[in-house]
């Protein structure tokens, strides 16, 4: 049940370089949908990124809900829609993992395999894709559930992800789609150019000046809510998210579509 919202739906565009991109290249970002913008058959989103005329489309993770009540095939509709007109880089994010190995879901589970071959859509869990030749690597990492506990943080290390995904391709410029924001001081250590996040929901609640007010850990004022951050020379856009989950509140949080131009440094 929908609480309370107050923000219209949003684009937002943000511009980056790198003297590795060989081609400019546009990115609509989709993250956190959650199934929520699906009920017009998406007409609101694919009307949206169609206005934007994006290279290709990224989805940064929980795109479905990993509730046993939930019912992802609207949704999966959509992103069917979405993959028909334009390359899809989807990444996985929490609530994908849970749907997918969690044992008290087997409904949601089975309507979301189904969705995803109907879509044929591929997750890529710790792995990555060439952009043609653009000069643009992604990859997509895929970290174990305990990582989103709201209890214990267990810590991430840039050796944990070169496991997960090895190294950069220092001939490319690379984008690593994390779902989690909270891990991009480690994010910038490992060396990726560019970080696409989401799961902070935008904070649920923005107030001026001093930004989001809670995560999904339930920890107040998260220091990566929504936007673009930058350290060590990687840069991390944080996708303010388009639905909702556990809180069903947006107050000055629009949903936001994120636009993202890559272009070659002069």
């Amino acid at each position: 049940m929908q609480l309370y919202i107050n923000s219209r739906f949003k684009i937002t565009h943000y511009n980056v370089s790198g003297r590795n991109v060989r081609r400019n290249v546009r990115l609509a970002v989709l993250a956190d949908l959650h199934n929520c913008m699906c009920g017009d058959g998406g007409r609101q989103l694919l009307d949206a990124i169609s206005s934007e005329r994006p290279d290709a489309v990224v989805f940064a993770g929980d795109m479905v809900d990993s509730i046993n009540t939930s019912d992802p095939s609207a949704t999966m509709k959509v992103l069917k829609l979405i993959n028909e007109r334009y390359p899809v880089i989807y990444g996985m994010g929490n609530h994908e993992k849970k749907v997918l190995e969690s044992y008290d879901m087997p409904r949601v589970r089975r309507l979301f395999k189904a969705g995803l071959k109907e879509a044929d859509l591929k997750i890529l869990s710790d792995s990555y894709k060439y952009l043609g030749e653009t000069g643009i690597r992604i990859s997509c990492l895929d970290l174990p559930l305990y990582y989103f506990g709201r209890v214990w943080d267990p810590g991430l290390s840039t050796e944990q992800i070169r496991e997960h995904i090895g190294e950069p391709d220092r001939d490319y410029f690379n984008i690593l789609i994390a779902h989690d924001p909270q891990y991009f001081d480690v994010y910038s250590e490992y060396g990726t150019d560019l970080v696409l996040s989401g799961h902070m929901h935008g904070g649920v609640i923005r107030l001026p000046y001093l930004g989001g007010l809670v995560s999904p850990k339930l920890k107040l004022f998260p220091k990566y809510d929504r936007g673009y951050f930058e350290k060590n020379g990687t840069k991390m856009i944080v996708s303010g998210g388009l639905g909702m989950h556990s809180i069903h509140v947006r107050v000055n949080n629009p949903p936001e579509l994120v636009i993202v131009d890559i272009r070659k440094s002069s």
